[in-house]
């Protein structure tokens, strides 16, 4: 069980249509993995349409491409 991203970059997704406070808490609770973390929530998104619907899959596109900017250029994720 993954229990630490130390200092990481670590982007968690939540998709808004489908959330409530039990979610949101355990969501909240992912992104304290790691001490660079970013936790967006994306408004109107079920789960399968954080991939399957574009407008929607741009925020997932853009959270991978902020930890790969990341990781590249050894700085810390962009709030």
């Amino acid at each position: 069980m993954l229990t630490d991203f130390h200092h990481k970059p670590l982007v968690v997704l939540t998709a808004g249509a489908e959330t409530d406070a039990l979610h949101n808490a355990a969501q909240n609770r992912l992104a304290n993995l790691s001490t660079d973390t970013s936790h967006r929530v994306v408004q109107g998104a079920n789960h399968a349409g954080l991939i399957l619907d574009e407008r929607y899959a741009q925020a997932t596109t853009r959270a991978i491409l902020d930890v790969v900017s990341s990781v590249r250029n050894n700085r810390p994720l962009t709030k």
